[in-house]
């Protein structure tokens, strides 16, 4: 089983990575039409190997860096018991705890983790905002000899793009960005799980309506 739950964080690496394959074929789509055929036939195999390359390193990364031990399962047994009423250690769970709670020191395979995921989160969004920014301020250059229906397409997948990475970064990468960033300021905060998940869960429903708002 705990081979398989860093899977879930994996998923998103697999996710933010796919967003910003969007944001480069529809750079290249407006463009340079020449980079398209990296987007067919047999080629775009690259692009899923680019996938699966940013999604094994990130559960590689909760896999080995994010195993529970003493510490952790110590720190943790409390708050486990109060919410859910089992103990660390009766469950498969991964814990990041940025400092020792008896010393104060820091626990540097934590810290570890979070350059590793700040990196890939990093290394997608700036694609995204390399291409959304080009695409945004010479998008009216680029499409001004094109009909009317083609403009008005080219503006809608657009702003469709937008609300894509909008949509996720609201509800799927703020609450990890704030799990993986709030306990380096030393804050104990308490509260249910089923909060964060909830976030999580909004995103596929309006994923779908934002697919809805391109046809």
């Amino acid at each position: 089983m705990m081979v398989i739950l860093p899977v879930y964080a994996g998923v998103y690496s697999l996710t933010i990575s796919m967003l910003a394959v969007q944001f480069v074929y529809r750079y290249c789509a407006l463009f340079s039409l020449s980079y398209l055929s990296y987007f067919r036939g047999w080629k775009h195999v690259y692009w899923i190997a680019y996938l699966f390359f940013f999604g094994l390193i990130w559960w590689i990364g909760a896999y080995y860096l994010l195993n529970m031990d003493d510490i952790s399962a110590n720190y943790f047994k409390d708050e486990m018991i109060l919410r859910y009423e089992v103990l660390p250690t009766e469950i498969p769970m991964m814990t990041f705890l940025a400092f020792d709670p008896n010393d104060g020191s820091v626990r540097w395979w934590d810290v570890l983790y979070t350059v590793q995921i700040s990196s890939i989160m990093g290394i997608q969004y700036i694609t995204m905002i390399y291409c959304g920014w080009n695409m945004h301020s010479k998008m009216e250059q680029k499409i001004a000899g094109l009909s009317v229906a083609l403009k008005r397409h080219h503006r809608q997948l657009f702003k469709s793009l937008v609300f894509q990475i909008t949509c996720p970064t609201i509800f799927l990468f703020s609450p990890l960005v704030f799990i993986i960033y709030i306990p380096y300021f030393e804050l104990e905060l308490s509260f249910p799980a089923g909060a964060t998940v909830t976030a999580f869960n909004i995103y596929p429903a309006m994923d779908s309506i934002i697919v809805l708002m391109e046809c």
